[in-house]
C-alpha cells in the first residue's frame, strides 16, 4: 500500500518506534541500502529518469520499504514531498536521542567564491585559541588538522548530521561549514543550528543548476534565513549584499547584522593596505578600536575573507586583538592561491572556476608581478558552457601570456569544450598557447617564465585528479608544478607522491 505521509507527524507518534524508523533510514544512494533499512529514493537531479531503477535496486537488496518525494509505483512506500527537507532533521534527533553529546556551535559560510578559504581561516583562528573547531567543506572535513576528502561542498543531510555527532563526540567546539546553493536549496543543512552565518560574494556560477543569477543568489541567502541564527556577517561591497541583509532583517531570530568593506559605511572598515609577495599589511578599524594586520595571505580578495573570518571567530566569542595576533600563523586552504616559489619566479595555484574568480585572481597579482602575468586554465566538461567565453576574457584582460588547456572534461567532447572557450574572441593582440594536455601545459610554462614572473594555474586548485569521460585520474596541479620545476633544475621528481 502507497501511504502519502506528512512525515513532520513522525515526532508525535511512539518515540520507540519514531527513533527505530530514523534508525533504519538511509541516504539516495542505493549501493549503501543494507536489509531490513528503510530507502529514501530522492528524486535524482542528473537523472530523474533512473530514480525508480535506484529504488528497486534497494529493495532487491532487502530495504523494508521506500520513503520518496514522489509516487514511484512501488507497494509499501511512504510518500512525502519535504523528504529531502525533512531528513537532516530527523538524523540528528534521532542522534541526540541515542547519543546524547554537546553539538559543536555552527559556523557556515556562502559565497561563490571565498567559502572554502573563510571556513579554514575560521578553524585555523579558533584552533590558535586552543579550540577544536571542526571544518566542512570542499577541501575536506574533519578536526584541524586532520581533514578526509569530501565528495561535496554540501554533504547531504543525514551524512553531514551523522559527521557533525562524530565530531562533537570527538569534542569539537565549534563547526567551520561551507554552505553551498545546491545545499541550501536542496535543505541539506536542515537540522543544523546555525549560530553565526557569512557571505563573501556572488557571481556567475552553477547557472545550468539554478537557471538565472536571480535564482542563484536567492538560494544563498537562505542561509541567514535559520531559526537559530545570532549574527549575520555581510561583504556590503558585493552587489546582492542587500537580499543578504534583507533575508537577515527578516528573520524572526533577529541575528545582528555586521558588515565588511573598504568603505567608511561599513561595521569593520580595512584601508591602508600594502601589498608584497609575502602577503599584505593592512589597518582594520570597527566601533570600538583600531588594529593593524599582518597578513600571510596574498590577494585584496584574501584580506576579504580574512576580515570575515576575523568578524566570524570575535562574533563566537574571542577577542579580536587576541585573534588579530595570531593571524601571521595562518595557512589557508589548499589549492587557494597557493603559492610555490621559485627563485624570484612565482607559481600560483587556485580553485578559480568563474570568470569573477579568475579576474579577480589576475587582477590582485598584478599588485605584485615585476615581468609577467601568465595565466594557465581551462574548463569544466558538464557545466554551464555560457562562462567558457568569460572566462577566456578574463584571463585576456588581465593576462599575457595565456594558455589554454584542459580542466576536468568529465564526459563532453574537449573539442567542444575548447571551442566554447575561444568562440567569438580575438586573440590577434594576445600572446595565446593552446596546449590541450594539462601537464604539457604545465611544464610549457614553467620552462618559459622569466625572472619577476607570476604564473598562475587556475581552474583545479585543490584538486588531485583530472576527470576524463568519467574516469578520475591521479593529477595535482601543485605536484605538477613542483615536479617541472625540478626537472628544469635537473632534480630528482620528489614531489610525486608514492602510489
Amino acid at each position: 500500500m502507497v501511504v502519502w505521509l506528512p512525515l513532520q507527524c513522525l515526532p508525535e507518534l511512539c518515540k520507540n518506534l519514531y527513533i527505530n524508523l530514523l534508525k533504519r533510514l538511509r541516504p539516495s544512494h542505493s549501493r549503501y541500502v543494507q536489509q531490513g533499512q528503510i530507502f529514501i529514493a530522492l528524486t535524482s537531479y542528473s537523472q530523474p529518469e533512473k530514480t525508480t531503477q535506484f529504488a528497486q535496486i534497494g529493495l532487491d537488496k532487502g530495504a523494508l520499504g521506500i520513503i520518496s518525494e514522489t509516487d514511484l509505483g512501488f507497494e509499501s512506500a511512504l510518500i512525502c514531498p519535504d523528504v529531502r527537507q525533512l531528513m537532516g532533521q530527523w538524523q540528528k534527533q534521532y542522534l541526540q536521542a541515542t547519543s546524547p553529546v554537546k553539538a559543536a556551535r555552527i559556523l557556515a559560510v556562502t559565497g561563490t567564491n571565498g567559502k572554502t578559504t573563510i571556513s579554514r581561516l575560521v578553524a585555523e583562528l579558533l584552533a590558535l585559541q586552543n579550540k577544536k573547531c571542526a571544518v566542512m567543506g570542499t577541501t575536506g572535513n574533519g578536526i584541524l588538522p586532520n581533514l578526509e576528502a569530501s565528495s561535496h561542498t554540501t554533504l547531504d543531510a543525514l551524512h553531514l548530521q551523522n559527521l557533525l555527532h562524530d565530531f562533537a563526540m570527538q569534542g569539537a567546539e565549534f563547526a567551520s561549514i561551507e554552505a553551498s546553493s545546491h545545499g541550501l536549496e536542496q535543505g541539506r543543512l536542515n537540522g543544523c543550528d546555525i549560530e553565526i552565518a557569512a557571505y563573501s560574494n556572488l557571481s556567475r556560477d552553477h547557472l545550468d543548476y539554478h537557471g538565472t543569477l536571480e535564482a542563484y543568489a536567492e538560494a544563498k541567502a537562505l542561509l541567514f534565513k535559520f531559526a537559530a541564527l545570532k549574527v549575520a556577517v555581510i561583504n556590503i561591497d558585493d552587489a546582492h549584499a542587500d537580499l543578504m541583509m534583507n533575508a537577515a532583517s527578516s528573520n524572526l531570530s533577529h541575528p545582528k547584522v555586521l558588515t565588511y568593506s573598504t568603505s567608511k559605511a561599513a561595521d569593520y572598515q580595512v584601508f591602508g593596505i600594502k601589498y608584497s609577495l609575502d602577503g599584505a599589511t593592512f589597518h582594520l578599524k570597527t566601533a570600538k578600536a583600531e588594529f593593524t594586520v599582518n597578513s600571510p595571505l596574498l590577494g585584496h580578495f584574501n584580506i576579504e575573507n580574512l576580515v570575515a573570518s576575523l568578524i566570524v571567530a570575535e562574533q563566537a566569542g574571542f577577542d579580536l586583538k587576541q585573534l588579530i595576533a595570531t593571524v601571521p600563523d595562518l595557512k589557508g586552504a589548499p589549492g587557494r592561491m597557493q603559492v610555490i616559489r621559485d627563485q624570484d619566479r612565482l607559481f600560483v595555484v587556485d580553485y578559480a572556476h568563474t570568470p569573477d574568480a579568475l579576474t579577480q585572481v589576475l587582477k590582485t597579482l598584478k599588485r605584485h608581478v615585476e615581468n609577467q602575468l601568465w595565466a594557465v586554465f581551462g574548463c569544466g566538461g558538464d557545466r554551464d558552457r555560457g562562462k567558457r567565453p568569460l572566462m577566456t576574457k578574463a584571463a585576456l584582460e588581465q593576462a599575457n601570456p595565456v594558455m589554454i588547456t584542459s580542466d576536468n572534461p568529465r564526459t563532453e567532447n574537449p573539442e567542444q569544450i575548447f571551442a566554447d572557450m575561444k568562440h567569438e574572441i580575438d586573440f590577434s593582440q594576445h600572446e595565446v598557447h593552446e596546449i590541450r594536455d594539462r601537464r604539457e601545459a604545465i611544464k610549457y610554462a614553467v620552462k618559459h617564465a622569466q625572472s619577476g614572473d607570476i604564473v598562475v594555474i587556475a581552474g583545479k586548485g585543490h584538486e588531485n585528479y583530472q576527470e576524463i569521460d568519467g574516469v578520475r585520474h591521479w593529477f595535482d596541479d601543485v605536484v605538477e608544478v613542483q615536479s617541472a620545476i625540478d626537472a628544469q633544475h635537473h632534480k630528482p621528481n620528489s614531489a610525486y607522491p608514492a602510489h
